[in-house]
């Protein structure tokens, strides 16, 4: 390869230079022009010297003669580029293993074809463990590198978490904006083939085509849309398990007590099962008439917590409840007492 890494291009189509950043495969190579991170192949590009030699120089300007005065050049109005959205790419770094062509390396790129900033964290997981985390921005209408991950590494329920915040504050849209991605094997080898076949050098996974707008939420943080699911998921009528009939005076609601699988759930979906939960024994415990009863929720930020008196205000059978200290909860549990 006549290109090592360091080197001066120049973009045959643009007449640009850059440098080599790295060397993908003996017909790409990775890139950097004017700030911006790309992959091209090597018929796209030359060295820039040739160019420099042959180019025409600019003839000098006429001299201005005492007195002249200079015409002031309008000032040209800012033309933004086409909005896409923001994706993560992935480049397949290609090689033989004998019998065919395999794809040994996947490099991820952050693309932001949109004309405002972002702050981002991004994380990679392998059999959920954190592999990856990065803090950092993506200007407007650029590529940001993100990692590398051998092939064989896509085996390991591998999963891309990001949090996009805007740079610039903008009290009209979201303070954050939470997206996942989980590779999926057997669309990710369609992808392949179809890129191999159709010679394309990347594919795009959307994130998204536009930063979502604020919306206003109640006390407890939550949209009028999440208000609603949160009620339909919590909905004992759909919910009841009928295998759960004796009532019982301590309810543990803490996650992992719950659910197998907590560490993929939302937020939201996490308080829905422990409303549910906490809904069920209370009505055992009032329908099989207990005295009392002890819910255990922990301290956190209190959302649950609040949850669980604002439902039993409306209960006309409880008595009162208490949530102070106790010995062996702290302040982690509420007291219910029933008439």
């Amino acid at each position: 390869m006549k290109y090592t890494v360091g080197d001066k291009i120049l973009l045959l189509h643009s007449k640009e230079e850059g440098t080599v950043l790295d060397i993908i495969n003996d017909k790409m190579v990775l890139v950097e022009v004017g700030g911006t991170k790309f992959p091209v192949y090597l018929d796209q590009i030359d060295f820039p010297y040739f160019h420099r030699f042959t180019q025409k120089q600019a003839p000098l300007p006429p001299k201005r003669t005492p007195g002249e005065e200079i015409k002031r050049e309008k000032p040209q109005p800012k033309v933004n580029k086409p909005e896409r959205g923001v994706f993560l790419t992935m480049l397949p770094v290609w090689s033989h293993d004998g019998w065919d062509d395999v794809v040994d390396t996947l490099k991820f790129h952050l693309l932001n074809e949109t004309n405002r900033a972002y702050t981002y964290r991004f994380e990679i997981w392998l059999n959920n463990t954190l592999f990856l985390e990065l803090k950092q921005e993506v200007p407007a209408q650029q590529h940001i590198y993100l990692a590398d991950l051998n092939f064989d590494q896509l085996n390991d329920k591998a999963r891309f978490e990001f949090k996009f915040q805007p740079k610039e504050a903008d009290l009209t849209l979201a303070p954050e904006l939470a997206k996942t991605w989980k590779i999926k094997a057997k669309q990710l080898f369609q992808q392949l083939e179809k890129v191999r076949e159709e010679g394309k050098a990347t594919i795009e996974y959307e994130l998204f085509i536009k930063y979502p707008p604020r919306q206003e939420t109640d006390s407890f943080g939550f949209t009028p849309q999440e208000k609603k699911k949160l009620n339909t998921l919590t909905d004992v009528r759909q919910l009841k398990s009928p295998e759960r009939l004796d009532a019982r005076y301590e309810i543990d609601l803490h996650i992992d007590r719950l659910a197998d699988n907590w560490r993929d759930l939302k937020p939201l979906e996490i308080l829905a099962i422990q409303l549910n939960e906490f809904q069920h024994y209370l009505d055992l415990a009032i329908s099989q008439r207990l005295h009392s009863m002890i819910i255990i929720h922990g301290v956190g930020t209190g959302k649950l917590r609040d949850e669980l008196h604002d439902i039993l205000k409306t209960v006309p059978e409880v008595k009162f409840f208490v949530n102070q200290y106790h010995p062996f909860y702290g302040y982690g549990a509420t007291e219910i007492f029933f008439k």
